[in-house]
């Protein structure tokens, strides 16, 4: 039980190799419904965009393809080490987009 306690904790603040399953898991199960999802997104002029989902970086990398100028953040120091390990070229996009402005790492890093 505790072993299963800590990965589903994990949602929460991901850390370590469980916090790298949850997120692997979290964006390749979510991905259907995200896509889904955005395709349904409707902003005439949104002030800003928020991306509540998962934390692996996918849905907020296909806001920013759609929406290129507006600005996105992180806050979680840790997913940025998780997607330059597991997702190396949405970690360069993002490394791109800070460069350009259109991404605030934001947090203790």
């Amino acid at each position: 039980m505790g072993l299963l306690r800590d990965y589903f904790n994990q949602t929460r603040l991901p850390e370590g190799t469980l916090g790298k399953m949850m997120i692997r898991g979290m964006n390749s199960g979510h991905g259907a419904m995200a896509d889904w999802g955005l395709s349904h997104l409707s902003i005439a002029s949104p002030a800003r965009i928020t991306d509540l989902g998962c934390g692996g970086g996918r849905n907020a990398g296909a806001l920013m393809d759609r929406y290129p100028e507006y600005k996105f953040m992180s806050s979680q120091p840790v997913l940025y080490k998780f997607v330059q390990e597991d997702e190396p070229e949405l970690f360069e996009r993002i490394k791109a987009a800070v460069a350009r402005g259109q991404w605030e790492p934001e947090g203790g890093m």
